[in-house]
C-alpha cells in the first residue's frame, strides 16, 4: 500500500467501487479500506454507487445492494458529477488512457472528482495504479 503523507493536515479519501467492493468481502484489501473508513474523512463519488448497483443486479445480489447502500451512505460524503467535473470527463478520460488504455469514463469520472475535491483515491483498480493521487491497495 503506497503510504501518502500531506504534512500533517487530515487527508480525505475517495473510497471507490473497487475499494468498497473488497471491503464488502471483507478481503485483505477490504480491511485497508476498513482502516481508512475508521479514520473518517471519506467521500465516494456517486458513480461508484451506480457501479455497485450494476455488479450486484449483474450476480443477482440486488437483495444486499440496500444494506450496502445504506452503509455507504451514512460512512462516506457522496459526491455528484456536477457540471465541473462533467465537462473535463474527456480530458480525464484521454490522461487515463495513456497509462491505462481500458480506462473507461467511470473511471474518469471518479478521477476528476478526486482532482475538483483535492481527495486521494482509495483503489485496487489497475486504471488508478499509475496516478499520484491514489492509494493503491495491492
Amino acid at each position: 500500500m503506497k503510504v501518502i503523507e500531506l504534512n500533517s493536515e487530515i487527508i480525505n479519501y475517495l473510497i471507490d467501487t473497487y475499494a468498497w467492493i473488497e471491503y464488502f468481502l471483507g478481503s485483505s484489501e477490504g480491511i485497508k479500506v476498513k482502516e481508512i473508513l475508521e479514520k473518517g474523512n471519506v467521500n465516494t463519488s456517486i458513480i461508484s454507487i451506480a457501479e455497485l448497483s450494476d455488479k450486484y443486479c449483474r450476480e443477482n445480489l440486488s437483495e444486499v445492494l440496500e444494506d450496502r447502500y445504506s452503509f455507504i451512505i451514512n460512512t462516506a460524503k457522496i459526491l455528484p458529477i456536477s457540471l465541473d467535473i462533467a465537462k473535463n470527463i474527456g480530458i480525464r478520460k484521454k490522461e487515463l488512457r495513456k497509462k491505462s488504455p481500458n480506462a473507461g469514463i467511470a473511471d474518469a469520472i471518479i478521477y476528476e472528482t478526486s482532482l475538483q475535491h483535492h481527495l486521494i483515491i482509495v483503489s485496487g483498480d489497475p486504471h488508478f495504479e499509475k496516478l499520484d493521487n491514489v492509494l493503491f491497495l495491492k
